[in-house]
């Protein structure tokens, strides 16, 4: 039995028109919604330098060509001191199911502001995504140096700052990851000459 080579050349040509024009499709997509995706990004930033350091005024981004793990921004007053710092890591720690970044305002004597933790979607529901929560994030505020992971539960608290970090039932993965990214930021605060 002989094939027709229409049989063969038909089916080809029709299957490669289509993924042509479905890729000039989703690259056409692309290229639309980049600057809303983009706009939308930088506003989320903004408000997460709010957030952790809601002192400041302004922000001013410090560009370091040599740091691919974390970049930052000096905050400033209405005056134009320098108030504290805002840090973002870009996800070089990795937490149970992916990488882990934050944002973090650190006083200019030293002390954390607050934190926002990046997407932790990939996290662990019900478990490592409780890293998310205020009521876990708080027990940051007002740490200094390096902190360490201790086991306990969610719920203790936490009344002094001793550079303990209690760690989330079952997902010690993530509290680690999240408090490695955090001792990442105090390090590049201590070596931008913080505290000083």
């Amino acid at each position: 039995m002989k094939m027709n080579p229409k049989e063969i050349l038909v089916p080809t040509i029709s299957l490669f028109i289509i993924c042509l024009v479905s890729t000039l499709l989703l690259a056409l997509v692309n290229q639309i919604t980049e600057p809303t995706i983009n706009e939308g990004m930088a506003k989320a930033e903004a408000a997460a330098r709010i957030e952790v350091l809601p002192e400041a005024e302004e922000f001013n981004e410090i560009d370091e060509d040599n740091d691919e793990i974390i970049d930052y921004y000096e905050g400033l007053d209405a005056s134009g001191e320098i108030i504290g710092y805002v840090f973002n890591t870009t996800g070089d720690v990795q937490g149970y199911a992916g990488a882990i970044s934050i944002t973090i305002g650190i006083s200019i004597d030293g002390k954390i502001t607050g934190i926002v933790p990046g997407d932790l979607s990939n996290e662990t529901p019900g478990l490592g995504q409780n890293a998310g929560k205020t009521s876990w994030l708080a027990q940051f505020v007002g740490e200094s140096g390096q902190l360490k992971v201790v086991k306990a539960d969610i719920n203790a608290q936490k009344d002094t700052t001793d550079g303990k970090i209690n760690a989330i039932t079952s997902a010690t993965i993530t509290s680690e990851a999240l408090t490695s990214s955090v001792n990442v930021a105090l390090d590049k605060f201590e070596e931008i000459g913080g505290n000083n």
